[in-house]
């Protein structure tokens, strides 16, 4: 244990909040710019099972932000590249990885098996099945986007039971499918600010802390270097 000595020191975790983690079941939806870091934490903290799906492969472009990737790696699957890395990392745990998306077909079985849901896509009709199916099986959803200078970051289907359709409208969503960072760019080091406070809340949720940001989105502007946490009210 002495690998998580100085997070287990921290009250609020301790040996108890370890071995939660150490017990916890995770899937992660995306191994890109979002994928990378949040993985890497999730793995360092010793989250004992961590499941990662993406179909997609490795390309030039990505490489100035999924750190995790080399030159060597292009044309190579993403979900499985970073599962190699975070074993290098941390042989101890439980990293599987499936090299498709996720589909009407199997989206239900890898969310079931799992406690947390991380949406890291950059696809809104993958976003929409994510928030459905996460909603159906009652599991918790941290889904985070980031598209130029901005992220965000919100707890969903969790004790207060937000969902995505109460953050923005679904029907908006359907007529502006291509806002992404493939054309409209993305600065890296959002990425990484985003996926760390993904990751955080993750963390919390496992550990059923209080100070889970349910029920709120978390908006952050790089270039203004300025946060804002809106409350998000449910409309079931």
């Amino acid at each position: 244990m002495s690998r998580y000595s100085q997070q287990i020191s921290l009250p609020e975790l301790g040996k108890k909040g370890q071995k939660q983690l150490s017990e916890a079941r995770i899937l992660i939806i995306g191994a890109g710019g979002l994928g990378n870091p949040l993985a890497t934490y999730l793995a360092a903290m010793g989250v004992g099972y961590i499941t990662i799906l993406d179909g997609d492969i490795i390309n030039e472009t990505n490489l100035h932000r999924q750190f995790c990737f080399r030159d060597k790696d292009i044309n190579k699957h993403k979900s499985q590249t970073l599962a190699e890395c975070l074993k290098n990392h941390n042989p101890g745990l439980t990293i599987n990885y499936f090299n498709h998306f996720l589909n009407e077909k199997n989206a239900s079985e890898f969310i079931q098996n799992h406690d947390v849901v991380c949406d890291c896509t950059d696809n809104v009709t993958a976003r929409i099945l994510i928030d459905k199916i996460c909603g159906e099986k009652r599991k918790p959803l941290i889904y985070a986007t980031v598209v130029g200078w901005s992220g965000y970051v919100a707890v969903l289907h969790y004790k207060k039971g937000v969902e995505l359709n109460d953050i923005f409208s679904i029907e908006s969503l359907l007529k502006n499918p291509i806002i992404d960072c493939n054309n409209v760019g993305v600065m890296p080091s959002v990425c990484g600010i985003i996926a760390s406070i993904q990751a955080t809340e993750l963390i919390k949720c496992i550990l059923e802390d209080p100070f889970v940001s349910d029920g709120k989105i978390i908006c952050f502007d790089g270039r203004k270097m300025e946060f804002r946490k809106f409350k998000i009210n449910s409309n079931s």
